[in-house]
């Protein structure tokens, strides 16, 4: 009568918790979604009129010698290419417009082709989160011995210059179109191309016009106005803990980064040359902005940043090697600029082809565990190749994994099963030996007569920990794994499980970010979905099968894990619960046949044997 009365209020409890929530997301929850989806139907309206802007005055650079011409239009040339469209600002030859049209903000942005919602690398100035890449030209000290010397340095072109369009209307990769710039001493004539992907190709011809020798060269500059974790709504907000944001080039061979916190704390510059071969980038988790000047050239990059109003700006520049010109000669150097996803067969191929050392090291492989990251990485293309689902490879992935380690694990399962027989034995001991010395002792030959050791069991999880972290960066960092979908209900691998336990897992009329503004219990419980739960059930499983801990304090803490992990595994990447739900399963299987083969009863089987004991009793 008890137990019903409990379960009575325990039902009333939880249809009133429903009740509350239902009337909290019509009237309160409801109303505030529908104001959040009309700020970013604004904001997206705003980044759609941007064209028509005209950008603020802005030198750029040091040592200006070019200010804005008062009364002169801003013009922007239309480019369009395969993966990329937007535009490019003739005043300084800005690349300040990008965006991506097979990459969008949201899932469902994804899924409705919302053109607004397309992922944009660079936005001009006039956005409040400025972010451009520019190649220009300037003076070197005369004198072929006085090319290295930066004291006299002068600018030929600015962010501020105004180019003149010589031919074509629209830049695609099939139609380069032609800049030029006519200054003191100086003539430069540029082609600018494209190609399928996400690179800019300035070709660059500078002729002195003076009656003296002239030395020039090319500089690059990256800005960026503002800090990207500023950028909420642009899905800029990442873990900083096992993601790189900020700073990374590559000069003589290796690979130089620097967070944006660490840059903004020190307020240092970083200045490094190279004989050849490099580049020099802003990237956060999936995008990255990159100048690279020509490979066979030596050249100088460094970064700084210093705060540009009410932002903070970083900046990454490059200076390229000086040419002395004679009076009516020229020089041709080609540089490019890079704006686009991080996709790994994009950038080895940019890598190959145009001999630009290390550029697929832009994905943040990690320092300490890349010779982890980037096998799997590779090995799940290469079966993704193959069975089109990148779910199905990880669960493809995980059997691999689990044949590399079956030696070890089964070792490890054996002693757990010797150790399962033996906790009767042990138990005695400890009940009949008061000695806490004489106990270690009796047990210690107990394990020596039975060939058992007792840390065997720990081996799989010592070995797991660099898979499990070198898995979880690779869903985390790879722009491959995003917005893909598994089955079911699963449509982002590198997303935690859409479903919640707070709203049924869909049965309610509950969104998931309303969910997650409940104080306290919102971001933990409720939020907590199908998978997560799985990975527990398995989880505990799993720990019937090993021997039960003596200590009763220890035996507590263990079985509380399960529920602690479900609750940590929420957070994570849909793609990695379910590499450790499948490896749970199948480590379950085997754990279970050694265990029946050497004749111990695991949980499961005494929970078998008492239900059919209960039913062959009713049936006599």
């Amino acid at each position: 009568m008890e137990n019903e009365t409990n379960l009575r209020n325990l039902l009333i409890a939880f249809a009133a918790i429903i009740g509350v929530m239902v009337i909290w997301q019509t009237f309160i929850w409801g109303p505030q979604n529908k104001e959040t989806a009309k700020a970013r139907e604004a904001e997206m309206a705003q980044k759609a009129k941007v064209e028509n802007v005209v950008e603020p005055s802005d030198d750029g650079d040091v040592n200006v010698n070019d200010p804005v011409t008062p009364g002169v239009t801003d013009v922007r040339v239309p480019f369009d290419g395969p993966a990329m469209d937007g535009t490019i600002l003739l005043r300084g030859a800005r690349v300040d417009q990008l965006k991506l049209k097979d990459y969008y903000e949201t899932l469902e942005d994804k899924e409705a082709k919302n053109a607004f919602g397309e992922v944009e690398i660079f936005y001009p100035q006039a956005t409040g989160h400025g972010y451009y890449g520019l190649w220009g030209w300037q003076f070197a000290a005369v004198g072929a011995d006085d090319l290295s010397n930066t004291a006299t340095r002068q600018r030929i072109t600015t962010a501020n210059s105004y180019w003149t369009l010589v031919s074509g209307d629209k830049l695609t990769p099939e139609t380069p179109i032609t800049l030029a710039y006519s200054g003191s001493n100086v003539t430069i004539s540029r082609e600018v191309s494209i190609d399928e992907n996400f690179m800019f190709t300035f070709t660059d011809t500078v002729t002195n016009t003076s009656d003296k020798e002239v030395a020039v060269q090319p500089y690059g500059v990256l800005r960026q106005f503002g800090h990207p974790e500023e950028e909420v709504s642009k899905g800029r907000k990442n873990n900083a803990m096992i993601l790189h944001q900020g700073v990374v080039g590559v000069t003589g061979g290796e690979l130089y980064m620097q967070s944006y916190k660490k840059m903004e704390k020190e307020k240092a510059a970083f200045t490094k040359s190279s004989d050849k071969g490099g580049w020099i980038g802003l990237t956060d988790k999936y995008w990255l902005g990159a100048i690279i000047p020509q490979q066979d050239k030596s050249f100088s990059l460094k970064y700084d940043t210093h705060a540009a109003g009410t932002k903070q700006e970083f900046r990454a520049t490059i200076e390229s090697e000086a040419v002395l010109l004679a009076p009516g000669a020229s020089t041709t150097s080609v540089n490019r600029v890079f704006g686009g996803a991080k996709e790994s067969d994009v950038l080895r191929g940019y890598q190959n082809d145009l001999n630009i050392p290390r550029f697929v090291d832009a994905i943040d492989w990690g320092k300490m565990f890349f010779w982890l990251t980037k096998p799997f990485f590779f090995v799940l293309s290469f079966i993704n190749g193959y069975v089109g689902n990148f779910g199905v490879s990880i669960l493809i992935l995980t059997v691999i994994v689990k044949g590399l380690f079956f030696p070890i694990q089964n070792k490890a399962y054996q002693s757990m099963a010797k150790m399962r027989e033996m906790a009767e034995p042990m138990k005695k001991i400890r009940e009949t030996v008061s000695d806490k010395a004489e106990q270690q002792k009796q047990i210690a030959k107990l394990y020596q007569e039975h060939k058992i050791n007792p840390v065997a069991g720990c081996l799989p999880i010592f070995f797991q920990m660099p898979v499990f972290y070198g898995l979880y960066k690779t869903l985390y960092v790879t722009i491959e794994m995003r917005h893909e979908p598994f089955f079911g209900w699963i449509h982002d691998l590198s997303a935690p499980d859409p479903t919640a336990i707070g709203n049924l897992f869909g049965l309610l009329p509950i969104s998931i970010e309303s969910l997650q503004s409940v104080p306290f219990i919102g971001p933990t419980v409720l939020t907590i979905g199908v998978l997560p739960i799985l990975y527990g059930v398995t989880m505990w499983a799993l720990q019937s099968l090993n021997p039960p801990p003596t200590d009763e304090t220890q035996k507590m803490i263990f079985g509380f894990l399960p529920i602690i992990f479900t609750f940590v595994f929420a957070g994570f990447a849909a793609g990695l619960v379910i590499y450790w739900c499948w490896s749970n399963f199948l480590s379950i299987l085997q754990q279970y046949a050694i265990m029946r083969r050497n004749g111990v009863k695991t949980q499961l089987d005494k929970f078998i044997e008492s239900k059919l004991g209960k039913k062959g009793k009713a049936e006599s």
